[in-house]
């Protein structure tokens, strides 16, 4: 019997499956279902999306771990964000399946993201992407595997610990959505239904209220993403929102580590009470509509090979600003 987790996240697919990928655009080829391990077909496979015109071309290529709670959500979820910024901006986007944690459980996402971004790597010929010219992005649950995916990559004590495959590919960017990125805080905080707690449970495999069984936990070291990130984590874009009801305040954990090892980023607020947690998905929404613009802008500066100026920017309501320490508690 499905979980109440699994059956939320997967009523959020159904419910907002219509506003956020049933959108024309002109001349996008999918290729679906290529599979980058051969034990799990069924689950870890990926589907590209670029231009028709630039089939035969290297493409600069943003690789996306869409998300969905880790308990639901896959690459379907996300064709139309992958559609918007193919034709938007040219590139190739990759759209990654990873296991989902009802059955396995943590780390086993994380080992598949390594296995595609090495899969990729050892396949850019046949994919026509560029290896100079990449992003990795990635929403709610997926935001937490592309950005640990990346501290994964540059320190070979974490890749060894959580048992994942080596892999050398470098990001220009991180395009990262009201992700999870102190994971511990994210879910042993209260919330609404106590989602975040039983979310916690279900990825992790133990009882996160029990404090000794959390800290008896052998992953508990390498969770946090934050504790290990250095200082040649690429420039990021960074989307979140204040009435977030499964991350609220992680966007400001992850700028705060960004601060004190001076990597640049770009960071969009939204104070409206109406922008739900990963609400840039809802490609013709008013509000989603002005966070993808600043994406647009963000990306072709990079795509031009320059370094955005750091940018806070808030759509809404100015909220009171938020002393340092606090936020990179």
């Amino acid at each position: 019997m499905a979980s109440f987790q699994r059956i939320l996240f997967k009523s959020i697919d159904i419910l907002f499956n219509r506003a956020q990928n049933k959108h024309k655009f002109a001349d996008i080829e999918v290729k679906k279902d290529i599979v980058y391990d051969e034990e799990f077909p069924d689950v870890c496979a990926l589907d590209t999306y670029r231009h028709g015109s630039k089939v035969g071309f290297k493409l600069p290529t943003v690789i996306n771990f869409p998300g969905g709670g880790y308990m639901a959500g896959g690459k379907e979820y996300r064709s139309g964000i992958a559609s918007y910024l193919v034709d938007k901006l040219d590139v190739c986007v990759i759209n990654v399946n990873y296991h989902k944690c009802e059955t396995f459980k943590f780390p086993q996402f994380t080992r598949d993201s390594l296995k595609a971004l090495s899969w990729i790597e050892k396949h850019a010929d046949e994919l026509n992407i560029d290896l100079s010219n990449l992003y990795i992005m990635g929403d709610s649950a997926g935001a937490q595997i592309a950005a640990h995916s990346v501290t994964i990559i540059q320190n070979d004590e974490l890749r060894e610990a959580l048992g994942c495959e080596k892999c050398t590919l470098k990001f220009k960017s991180a395009l990262l959505f009201c992700g999870p990125y102190d994971v511990i805080t994210a879910v042993t905080s209260p919330s609404v239904l106590d989602i975040a707690r039983g979310l916690g449970n279900k990825v992790l495999g133990i009882n996160v209220r029990n404090k000794e069984e959390l800290d008896a936990y052998p992953y508990k070291p390498y969770l946090n993403l934050l504790d290990w990130m250095g200082d040649d984590f690429p420039p990021c874009f960074i989307g979140h929102t204040k009435y977030d009801i499964f991350c609220a305040g992680q966007g400001e954990r992850l700028i705060a580590e960004l601060k004190k090892r001076n990597i640049p980023y770009v960071s969009y607020l939204s104070t409206k009470r109406l922008d739900y947690h990963c609400w840039y998905l809802a490609l013709n929404n008013r509000s989603a509509k002005k966070i993808l613009a600043e994406l647009i802008a963000y990306m072709q500066t990079v795509l031009r090979g320059e370094t955005p100026e750091v940018k806070e920017i808030v759509y809404g309501k100015v909220p009171d600003p938020v002393p340092e320490e606090k936020a990179g508690e």
